[in-house]
């Protein structure tokens, strides 16, 4: 009995020690009575988060004063993806029954600046032609890119861009180009509407819609037809009565076309001799690398890559791919005469003057033909890096990608090119918008350094 009393003591002197040290809950606590809380501890967030932000590292967990293990759960949910204000609450509750909440409250803002589209940043832009350049935004529909550009001078330029959003967050970027000699073409108002600010296959999209659906004309007829429109597309500026022969830069009669007895005036010195010469019509993109040989066929007939070519130098350019023979990787290299050359399998490089029409012409059937079966006959041609030199392969490709790209600078649209546009715009009803608009060709292949 004195032994049980004397546990009753000591247990009062603990109570009032513990409640003079720790209050009421410490009392609770020595006689083992849980009315503590339990305590949340929860990763800090913001006042302010920006729109799509992350909560997926959000940590939260609770500690008891006795228990050992204790139960946290959200009320509600971390939402980003509307700006707006926003309160969680994080409840925990111990084995007692004890709970504790803490309110979180935020909200969502737009605090990313734009990012610019750096497709719409050309390298090289025609002097006095127009500068497109655009930028997103995580949250706003549009937004503002403000800049000074002038391409009235020649040569090489440095602005300051700046992208805004609707929320007022800025992005800024120095833009480095330079302003080459560019002709001006008559285009017709208008003709271009909705491509500015494309680029990649939404700029091929819009310009194939632009240029399809041409009027197309006999490949021989004795109506209107190619040959009489290659005779005024090339004709000799200086002697109206002459073809310029593409491959060879040579002007020679007209009517030293194909044929079977060709008159005797059709004798020139060419390849280091005299002999009766002929020009025929040559496709710049093979009608065998498509499989559009049957003159029925729309790619077939299209005078925006057809050009008058003397008969041996076409036969010799044949179905081979271009290529540079000289920049140092190429073997087999035969010099064909007049600049061309032939190398390695099966590959062609014709002669300075022309390289960059070559390309723009490759540009254009890559646009025109995007494998529509209504308006294309279903050819879908591509442009490719070192594409297989097979000479009986004939997948609709064509190339060397990183060759044209650069011959398109190093040999710019020349007033030999512009008069042809204008002329077979004047039959077919379309043009080659890579001579009208040189600067779309980095929209949409970039630079041959891409290909490297």
């Amino acid at each position: 009995m004195k032994k049980g009393i004397g546990s009753i003591v000591v247990l009062i002197i603990v109570v009032i020690g513990a409640y003079f040290t720790g209050g009421l809950d410490s009392v609770l606590e020595v006689v083992g009575i849980d009315i503590k809380e339990p305590v949340i501890t929860h990763t800090e967030i913001n006042d302010e988060v920006d729109y799509l932000y992350d909560f997926s590292e959000f940590e939260v967990s609770c500690t008891d004063n006795i228990d050992e293990e204790c139960e946290v759960s959200i009320e509600g949910e971390f939402l980003s993806d509307e700006l707006g204000e926003y309160e969680v609450i994080l409840k925990a509750v111990d084995e007692a029954g004890n709970v504790s909440k803490v309110t979180i409250t935020y909200s969502v803002v737009d605090l990313t600046p734009p990012t610019f589209d750096d497709s719409t940043f050309l390298l090289s832009i025609s002097q006095d032609s127009e500068i497109y350049l655009t930028c997103s935004d995580n949250y706003d529909a549009e937004c503002t890119v403000d800049f000074e550009a002038d391409t009235s001078d020649l040569g090489e330029h440095s602005i300051m861009v700046s992208a805004t959003d609707e929320a007022g967050n800025s992005a800024y970027y120095i833009y480095e180009y330079t302003v080459f000699e560019g002709m001006q073409s008559d285009i017709p108002l208008g003709y271009y509407d909705g491509i500015e600010g494309l680029s990649g296959q939404s700029l091929i999209t819009a310009l194939n819609a632009i240029i399809t659906n041409h009027t197309e004309y006999p490949y021989t007829s004795t109506a209107t037809d190619v040959w009489d429109i290659l005779r005024q597309a090339d004709e000799d500026p200086d002697n109206s009565e002459n073809i310029i022969m593409f491959y060879t830069g040579v002007s020679h009669p007209k009517d030293c076309q194909d044929t079977t007895y060709p008159p005797d005036y059709c004798e020139a010195n060419v390849y280091g001799e005299l002999k009766i010469t002929e020009w025929n019509r040559e496709h710049i993109w093979s009608k065998s690398r498509g499989s559009f040989a049957d003159d029925d066929f729309i790619a077939h007939n299209d005078t925006h890559h057809l050009v008058a070519a003397e008969r041996v130098m076409n036969s010799t350019k044949n179905n081979r791919y271009f290529e540079d023979c000289h920049d140092g990787d190429d073997s087999n290299i035969v010099d064909r005469g007049y600049g061309n050359y032939t190398c390695n399998t099966w590959e062609f490089e014709p002669r300075d003057e022309v390289k960059g029409d070559v390309a723009r012409m490759l540009f254009y059937m890559a646009v025109r033909y995007e494998g529509h079966l209504e308006y294309d006959d279903g050819f879908d041609l591509k442009l490719a890096n070192d594409p297989d030199e097979d000479k009986a392969l004939h997948v609709p490709i064509y190339g060397d990608l990183d060759d044209l790209l650069r011959w398109h600078l190093e040999d710019p649209v020349s007033d030999w090119e512009i008069r042809r546009n204008e002329i077979i715009f004047g039959f077919q009803g379309n043009r080659n918008p890579f001579i009208d608009h040189p600067e779309l060709v980095e929209l949409i292949w970039g630079n041959p350094e891409d290909y490297n």
